[in-house]
């Protein structure tokens, strides 16, 4: 399920994907450069993203990423490995959405 997470990540900025560096995430996401690479290494953000690590490159999904599980952790109280299940699950939501909408249209609804 993970993977759907991360996919809609990608499709947000897919029509201009920036590359940001570590301080610049942080600061955009209004948070701190210890908890992005603390989400690094839970895999919140990523397989990919785990390796990159301080001195890597961020795109513009891995942004929306980190601010939906500021939010929520900050607006909702939920724990970071929560968030990433919220997210998850919206996700899997979503697809599920796409899924019947194109099954209603199919069927002429």
């Amino acid at each position: 399920m993970k993977g759907k997470r991360f996919q809609l990540a990608r499709e947000v900025r897919e029509e201009v994907e920036r590359s940001l560096a570590l301080g610049e995430l942080a600061r955009l996401a209004e948070t701190t450069e210890r908890l992005v690479l603390e989400y690094c290494e839970m895999g919140l953000l990523g397989e990919e993203v785990r390796e990159i690590g301080a001195e890597g490159r961020f795109g513009e999904g891995t942004l929306f990423l980190v601010r939906r599980i500021e939010q929520l952790r900050i607006e909702y109280g939920v724990s970071a490995s929560g968030a990433g299940l919220v997210l998850d699950l919206a996700a899997r939501v979503e697809e599920l959405e796409n899924e019947i909408r194109s099954l209603r249209e199919a069927l002429g609804r």
